[in-house]
This record gives C-alpha cells, sequence and structure tokens, in this order.
C-alpha cells in the first residue's frame, strides 16, 4: 500500500514511500512507549493528582468510569500518533536526534498545541490543564520521533 512520496536520502529525486518501509518493531515500541508515559504521566507519581483536580474528579470517581475501558481504548490514539510521526520522520529523512526532536516539537507544538489553544479559546477550558495535556503529547510525540528515526 503506497502511502506518499519522500525525497531520496541523497537528495536526488523521489522514492515511493510504502507502509512496508517502516520498522514494525520500532512502531511497536513508539506505540509501547506513548502508552507507559500516558500512565506515568497521569499517574500519581507526576502530574496524576493534579490532572484530577483540574478535572474536578477524585480517584475513586476514575475507578467508577471504567477507566480500563477508556485506557484500552487509548491504544487506537497511540497508533495513529506514531504512525504519523514516523511518517513525517520518513518525509522529513530525520536521521539524527536532533532531526528527531525537531519532528516531534514541530508535531506536538505545531498540531496538538495549537488545536489545544484553539480550544482553549473557544471553549473556556482552563490554561493548566491545557498545558498538562499538550506536556504529555510533547514528550509522547518527542519519544516517538527519536524511536522512529533511531531504529529505521
Amino acid at each position: 500500500m503506497w502511502v506518499g512520496w519522500c525525497t531520496k536520502r541523497d537528495g536526488e529525486g523521489f522514492m515511493p514511500l510504502a507502509l512496508h518501509h517502516f520498522n514494525v518493531w520500532a512502531i511497536a515500541a513508539g506505540i509501547l512507549a506513548n502508552m507507559i508515559i500516558g500512565m506515568l504521566w497521569y499517574s500519581p507519581i507526576f502530574f496524576g493528582n493534579i490532572w484530577l483536580e483540574l478535572i474536578g474528579k477524585r480517584r475513586e470517581d476514575i475507578a467508577e468510569d471504567d477507566a480500563g475501558r477508556s485506557m484500552a481504548l487509548s491504544i487506537i490514539p497511540a497508533i495513529g500518533m506514531v504512525l504519523s510521526v514516523a511518517l513525517i520522520v520518513a518525509f522529513a529523512n530525520a536521521s539524527t536526534i536532533a532531526d528527531a526532536l525537531i519532528v516531534g516539537t514541530t508535531a506536538s507544538v505545531g498540531l496538538i498545541g495549537m488545536s489545544s489553544f484553539n480550544l482553549l479559546l473557544f471553549e473556556n477550558r482552563s490554561v493548566k490543564l491545557t498545558m498538562l495535556n499538550t506536556g504529555y503529547y510533547m514528550v509522547a510525540l518527542n519519544v516517538a520521533a527519536i524511536i522512529s528515526t533511531l531504529w529505521r
């Protein structure tokens, strides 16, 4: 299945970019890393208590809201984000950690951050909650970009 075209590493011409060009283990590692970062980010170890306060819930409320189902379904956006970052890494011909950080930061700030900022403006969301959530995406997308860059 063809996804698109990217410039060859030597800068000469274009080459087709197909899904089989991606390292499936790097994609799997990126998805796993994304899930682990999310579990840690929103746990009491890091920002879980602040997050609960900002969304106006208690830990008991989360347990009653079928958190397990939500966590299981969160693999769907994790897959989409990691595949998207891997595609951007390929199109950008990223080959170093610095390249990966440019891709991850651009994706997280330029796409996630700006979308979140728009929601902040129109839905009167909390600045602190928006920053906390966007921070998670920044870390997760940068890690996914590093994995996709170094493990091609």
